[in-house]
């Protein structure tokens, strides 16, 4: 089984306007290397949303971002606790 391709947004976009402009969907196919059931998604995706239609999850960059950071500054916080407990037991002693 051959694995498939990653197409970026930006040749998603040039393969549906193509499609749009009236080029033959077998011809733009073969040229990309890409399925016609592939294609119908893509144009579908691109007259609902643009070319945000082809991201994956458009709006998970900035929340992933904010996760991470907020995965950070947990662990900042929690090794903060553990030497302030340090600092107090060594303190008492």
């Amino acid at each position: 089984m051959e694995k498939r391709k990653n197409f970026t947004s930006k040749i998603k976009a040039e393969i549906v306007l193509s499609l749009l402009r009236g080029e033959d969907p077998e011809l733009i196919s073969r040229e990309y290397g890409v399925t016609l059931a592939d294609i119908n998604l893509w144009r579908d995706q691109f007259i609902e949303s643009g070319t945000d239609g082809f991201k994956r999850k458009p709006d998970d960059s900035k929340l992933g971002a904010a996760e991470r950071k907020i995965g950070q500054l947990q662990m900042e916080l929690e090794l903060t606790k553990k030497k302030n407990e340090l600092a107090a037991k060594l303190k008492r002693k």
